[in-house]
């Protein structure tokens, strides 16, 4: 027999684990400092950032080519043998 959960604590879930997701990006992913013992905040591994990323991707969250700064930003700086870029697209 299964049990149903109540929508408003899957709503509840899901916005608690959104916000931790937005939390690792804007101030970093909590850490143990071996030498201090102190929880410090350090930058995401691959790890953490392909959870992220795939919440975004099962949750519909894309981007269109050209439509954001920081998306256009990162892409123009991929090695691809010195393509050009206009709005985002490579050619």
């Amino acid at each position: 027999m299964s049990k149903r959960t109540d929508s408003s604590a899957m709503e509840s879930l899901f916005d608690a684990f959104a916000d931790t997701l937005k939390d690792m990006i804007v101030n970093g992913r909590a850490a143990v400092d071996k030498d201090t013992g102190e929880v410090v905040r350090i930058t995401p591994e691959a790890a953490s950032l392909n959870v992220i990323r795939q919440f975004l991707k099962d949750n519909g969250q894309t981007v269109l080519p050209g439509t954001n700064k920081a998306v256009n930003d990162i892409a123009s700086q991929l090695p691809f043998g010195g393509e050009e870029y206009e709005e985002g697209y490579a050619h």
